[in-house]
């Protein structure tokens, strides 16, 4: 039979006709398909993508609040910053290193280093190679960076000291903040690029002082040129914190801590509300360095230090409170029923059990002592005495009447308990039993016994108050644009003991100053009374004890509690007693416009 002309490799025209229909409508339902998948089911992803491409987001930082002191001075403040960027992100020549090298004058080996493993910013692929450039270099910089175009100069807020060798543990400083940081603030609003505080009122008030970001999207062209904002929010600047802290007072205090070389703490506290003038914590530590790169010959120094300057030495410097132990013990001692007349008879040199013997601080003895007169001449012996008849229990129940053993909640962070020992303490502690050696050194502020000076203070203010106390606080008002928010004092501390126990324990206190006996003959002040409590205590890291003294002023209507600390400076009395004096002619002067007898000064006062 005769094939059809029409028919090519056995398939007529008609088949092929159809095939090729079939194949046409395959092809358009897989493009209908593949089109529809696109537009509909990922088409929200490919328009985010496109607006990613074409659009920017940057973060706008707030400015820091200020802090400023008790007479409204600032005293931390922020300031135009300067660190220079590089914008091919990991992608450079010899050429262009040698180039940076010779206009910043780092090493070549650096500018590669930092280049290679320097910090990208997400959001502009800025690479940072300085992150601190000092104001003179940014100018310099300013003058030729035409000629470069692949670096920049970003300018940003920069936190500023105005003191930046003084209050270093009350204030602070700020820092970028860590892995750790970030993992507990991040559902805070907190990002990994915030900066932070990191001590002091600074980490404490963090969250006030920070404020709140701004941000911006704007549009660009494919060379990544910026052309138009789309949408922006400004940010809004940190609130002000005004401290209680009198910088006159504080470094007046630092500057005679470092002229006669000691180490410790110095607290004045007003007794009424629970502020605090003055908070020494010696040696400090420069906040302008901390806040920035700290170069590693300083914080080796800082670090090796055997005075321990990153040690808040007033809220976590753990101490035996020796002698100023004393007036607390003795309320115990009242408690369980002393009579404060009662004589303690005898030379008073030696206390003994057995054949164990406890020696007074005085060779020959102090004579016939009652309670005035153990305070007045800190009479060891009468403490031994009376420590063993009414037992530890009696000093634990007072210590912690007047607040040791626990926190005071001062609003900075860092703060001890300290330790208010027991025979339970001890067991557990040291898998030990107590004995009568333990109670006898426990009644004159030795042995387990540890305070924190901003502690002994505030039990000071307890006796200044004849009764009670307040929160301790370095902040007094949060200040916006719109308000200025006082931070409202706090009892936190009431002891109920009768007030016949104040009155003989004021009137032991202010013959410690007045009496020809007293410890605390340094501190005698014209036309102002003065109750306080001298003391020396032992401890194994020094040659000298601690030297230590607290008290208030005037005795009438108490302005001020003072608590010192000297690290192994020796007797308190002595060396504490004549540091106090110093404050309390410099504050009569300030506040009061009291001039130091004999001297003609024309200093400012309040």
């Amino acid at each position: 039979m005769k094939k059809s002309k029409f028919t090519v490799l056995g398939i007529d025209k008609s088949k092929r006709y159809t095939l090729a229909k079939i194949f046409i409508l395959v092809l358009f339902g897989i493009l209908l398909i593949r089109l529809g998948y696109l537009q509909i089911y990922k088409g929200q992803e490919y328009e985010d993508k496109s607006i990613n491409n074409r659009v920017r987001f940057i973060r706008k930082e707030a400015i820091r609040g200020n802090i400023l002191d008790a007479n409204g001075d600032i005293i931390a403040t922020s300031k135009i910053g300067y660190r220079l960027n590089y914008l091919k992100e990991r992608n450079a020549t010899p050429e262009i290193i040698n180039s940076i090298s010779e206009l910043t004058g780092y090493s070549e080996n650096y500018i590669k280093k930092r280049i290679k493993y320097g910090e990208i910013s997400m959001y502009t692929r800025r690479n940072i190679l300085i992150e601190d450039l000092k104001e003179e270099e940014a100018h310099k910089i300013f003058e030729k960076i035409e000629e470069y175009p692949y670096l920049e100069i970003e300018m940003y807020y920069k936190r500023k000291y105005l003191y930046p060798n003084s209050a270093s543990h009350l204030i602070g400083y700020v820092k970028k903040i860590s892995n750790r940081e970030y993992e507990k603030l991040k559902d805070q609003g907190y990002s990994e690029k915030d900066i932070i505080g990191k001590e002091g009122v600074e980490k404490k008030y963090d969250s006030v002082l920070r404020g709140k970001k701004g941000y911006q999207y704007f549009e660009i062209n494919a060379r990544g040129i910026a052309l138009k904002t789309i949408k922006q929010k400004p940010s809004e600047k940190g609130k002000d914190i005004q401290l209680t802290i009198d910088m006159r007072l504080q470094t007046f205090m630092e500057n005679e801590f470092k002229k006669s070389k000691l180490t410790g703490s110095f607290i004045a506290i007003n007794p009424k509300n629970g502020e605090i003038l003055t908070m020494v914590s010696y040696p400090t530590y420069p906040l302008d360095i901390f806040s920035s790169s700290i170069p590693s010959d300083v914080w080796d120094k800082i670090l090796y230090d055997k005075r321990k300057p990153l040690t808040n030495k007033s809220i976590a410097g753990e101490y035996p409170p020796g002698s100023v132990f004393k007036p607390i013990v003795a309320f115990g001692f009242m408690d369980e029923g002393l009579d404060p007349k009662e004589k303690n008879e005898g030379r008073n040199a030696i206390y003994s059990i057995g054949q164990w013997s406890w020696k007074s601080w005085k060779r020959g003895g102090h004579g016939p002592t009652d309670l005035k007169k153990s305070i007045i001449e800190s009479v060891n012996t009468y403490y031994y005495k009376y420590g063993h008849k009414y037992g530890s229990k009696a000093i634990t129940k007072a210590a912690k009447n007047f607040g040791l053993g626990e926190k005071t909640g001062i609003d900075i962070s860092g703060e001890k308990s300290g330790v208010v020992p027991s025979p339970e303490w001890k067991k557990k502690k040291f898998k030990q039993g107590w004995y009568t050696g333990d109670t006898i050194n426990y009644s004159i502020g030795q042995g387990y016994v540890t305070v924190t000076p901003i502690q002994i203070a505030i039990a000071y203010c307890v006796l200044a108050n004849k009764g009670y106390a307040y929160t301790p606080k370095v902040v007094k008002y949060i200040i916006s644009d719109y308000d200025k928010e006082k931070i409202p004092s706090r009892k936190s501390l009431k002891v109920n003991y009768p007030d016949k126990f104040y009155d003989v324990m004021e009137d032991a206190m202010i013959g410690v100053v007045e009496d020809k006996h007293g410890t605390g003959k340094r501190l005698r002040t014209k036309n102002l009374k003065i109750a306080a409590k001298s003391g020396s205590a032992q401890n194994a890291h020094f040659k000298e004890t601690h030297a230590e003294i607290a008290g208030y002023f005037p005795v009438k209507n108490p302005e001020i509690v003072f608590a010192v600390l000297l690290q192994g400076a020796g007797g308190g009395g002595s060396v504490a007693g004549a540091l106090t004096k110093k404050f309390i002619d410099e504050y009569q002067f300030l506040y009061h416009g009291i001039k130091k007898e004999g001297e003609n000064d024309k200093r400012k006062k309040n």
